[in-house]
């Protein structure tokens, strides 16, 4: 059974295990760096991270952002040893179900194979992707932007409330006005 804990910033062994899964899942383009990760997880109410765990054992995290009618899901990540064992699923099933509101996140272009299954992964779920142009900007000066899309998870029409979504993600997620 999947278990999510809530991760404070004082949490050094959580966080620890965060940052490797975090480092090693995510190329230097889609993170911050992760004191920037722990400065937010202090300072910023909007923001938090699930561990998320079998029994006692820690397999994964999500960070998100949630605001009264969405949450921004920012990075969802599942340890490389427990890949393929449906954690990945239960997790973000349960986590849905547990905020009780509207998701969006990013997803990389359907240009390979494993970018058309992180899709699939996402749909199978109940997300819809949007194929609008959508710019992450870079997480800092030393890194790029990046050509993504969309996916949303409920009752959001995210076609019809994209500007409002992506102003939002851009000025409170990456300091971009």
């Amino acid at each position: 059974m999947i278990r999510i804990s809530p991760v404070r910033a004082d949490n050094d062994s959580a966080l620890d295990f965060i940052e490797h899964i975090y480092t090693e899942s995510f190329p230097p383009d889609e993170r911050r760096d992760f004191d920037e990760v722990v400065r937010l997880l202090r300072e910023n109410d909007d923001f938090a991270i699930a561990l998320l765990s079998d029994e006692e054992h820690p397999i994964g995290f999500i960070s998100y952002w949630s605001w009264s009618d969405f949450t921004y899901m920012e990075h969802f990540a599942i340890d490389s040893r427990c890949r393929g064992a449906g954690y990945g699923a239960a997790a973000m099933t349960a986590l849905l179900e547990q905020l009780g509101k509207p998701a969006v996140l990013e997803v990389e272009k359907p240009e390979d194979d494993l970018s058309r299954r992180r899709i699939a992964f996402y749909q199978r779920l109940g997300f819809v992707l949007s194929t609008r142009p959508y710019t992450q900007p870079p997480y800092s000066p030393d890194r790029h932007s990046l050509e993504l899309y969309l996916m949303s998870y409920g009752a959001i029409d995210l076609d019809h409330v994209f500007d409002a979504v992506v102003t939002r993600i851009h000025s409170r997620v990456y300091g971009v006005e």
